[in-house]
């Protein structure tokens, strides 16, 4: 008998020695709420600057395309001027001289209008000539973006 209860006090003993009752796996509450917390704030500062850094990457990009329109705008002017031609230049031979990539769906052209979507925003492409002629030297500009 005094054997017997001798034995279940090494048993409980050894038990807790080992890890079996008293050192038990895994996180507290207070250390998954402050963990949530944690991740609130994270995502209360990141969530805008994502949104920041998104514009910035579509207004970046139709900057970009700005430029090779323009560049596409005097390559046409200048192959008119070489092959002494009178025809006015539009929006459609400057697309087709141009080479541009980043936008989302297929472009809206006009005679003097390209519309293209980048990223969710529609941005849109003016050729101006200039002195108002027809055979005037182009120009692209952006729509409500004169200082592009």
């Amino acid at each position: 008998m005094w054997f017997a209860s001798r034995q279940c006090i090494m048993e409980t003993k050894s038990d807790i020695l080992s890890g079996r009752y008293g050192h038990q796996k895994g996180f507290t509450l207070v250390e998954l709420i402050i963990i949530i917390v944690i991740l609130g704030i994270l995502a209360a500062v990141a969530i805008p600057k994502y949104a920041d850094m998104k514009a910035e990457a579509s207004n970046s990009t139709a900057r970009a395309i700005l430029g090779g329109l323009r560049d596409a705008a005097t390559i046409v002017y200048a192959n008119r001027i070489v092959n002494a031609s009178t025809e006015p230049i539009d929006m459609t031979a400057v697309w087709s001289q141009a080479q541009v990539s980043g936008y989302d769906t297929d472009p809206i052209i006009s005679s003097d209008t390209l519309t293209l979507q980048i990223s969710g925003q529609q941005y849109a492409y003016r050729l101006v000539k200039a002195g108002g002629l027809a055979t005037g030297q182009p120009n692209v500009i952006i729509q409500n973006q004169p200082s592009w």
